[in-house]
């Protein structure tokens, strides 16, 4: 009979695990771990010979030190509030940190959204950081897809949000801006310009949809010409990039409305017909906006369906 792989009883289990001072009650978890555990241990060496194995090394003593590895995770787990599924998923995978955590949510969503959210939140709420971190590190597992570098950039958004509060910013300007720049992987200027444009078209009662392409389309646009030295005071042009951002808003509402099979097509015929007619801003005093944007529309509409 081979000593290198032979289990440990049940008894000899038990009383390693009170030794140890572990509560009983986690037992039977230690003990199903410790048997799964054994075989795929016995299984990978079921060929060896007792004098393959290290002098201090065995299948039991494998099985042994995973199933206290996983004990300890899955206790200090259930202790924190967490449920069953999600301290055994933890405790068992071969993943760390935040990736751990990450894949961990992402098996589970699919399984039963509503446990992996309470999880989740259970989870964010022991990390020990303040609302906004909170709520920007949840709204992370929604929209990136990286696992890693979660905790950071909520950390990041938070202090870099309660700034811009503090410098007179209204929350809606603080959150993009801070959203944007505790990624790291935009432009100053970009973000700046974004949040701007988003909090004014918010603030002109426009839908999210609308602030979000609005902001995209100016913050692009003004960071091309903010960030090159030598013309970054051009008002001119900054202006110039304004107003073809807002034609091209006039064009995408009407598409919103009337959906298009080519709008990049039809928005560069709008926005030529609307320069070629009115810039720079030499309307006709006897013809409104409203006038002139439906006559741009007609003519617009008029090359376009060609």
């Amino acid at each position: 009979m081979s000593i290198k792989k032979t289990a440990h009883t049940e008894t000899e289990l038990l009383a390693i695990f009170k030794k140890d001072g572990n509560d009983e009650k986690y037992f039977s978890k230690f003990l199903e771990y410790y048997k799964v555990s054994f075989d795929e241990h016995f299984e990978d060496n079921k060929e060896w010979t007792d004098d393959d194995f290290d002098e201090n090394d065995s299948v039991q003593a494998s099985a042994l030190w995973c199933a206290n590895d996983y004990i300890q995770k899955y206790i200090k787990l259930i202790e924190k509030g967490h449920g069953q599924e999600w301290a055994h998923e933890m405790a068992h995978t071969a993943e760390d940190g935040e990736r751990a955590v990450y894949f961990v949510h992402s098996d589970l969503e699919t399984i039963n959204p509503e446990l992996a959210k309470k999880e989740l939140l259970i989870h964010t709420k022991a990390l020990g950081g303040d609302e906004y971190f909170e709520k920007h590190y949840l709204l992370l597992f929604e929209v990136q897809a990286e696992p890693e570098g979660r905790i950071e950039t909520a950390q990041n958004y938070s202090r870099i949000f309660k700034e811009q509060v503090a410098k007179g910013k209204s929350e809606i300007y603080a959150h993009h801006y801070a959203d944007l720049i505790s990624y790291g992987d935009y432009h100053e200027i970009y973000c700046e310009e974004y949040a701007f444009a988003f909090d004014n078209a918010i603030s002109e009662n426009k839908s999210e949809e609308y602030a979000r392409e609005y902001a995209d389309k100016y913050a692009s646009a003004l960071v091309d010409i903010k960030r090159r030295f030598g013309i970054s005071d051009d008002e001119e042009m900054i202006d110039f990039a304004i107003d073809k951002v807002n034609i091209y808003m006039k064009a995408w509402q009407y598409a919103r409305k009337n959906p298009l099979k080519d709008f990049d097509r039809f928005a560069e015929i709008y926005e030529n017909v609307y320069l070629s007619r009115c810039f720079p801003n030499e309307i006709p005093e006897n013809i409104s906006t409203e006038e002139f944007d439906k006559i741009v529309l007609e003519k617009t509409l008029e090359r376009f369906n060609k």
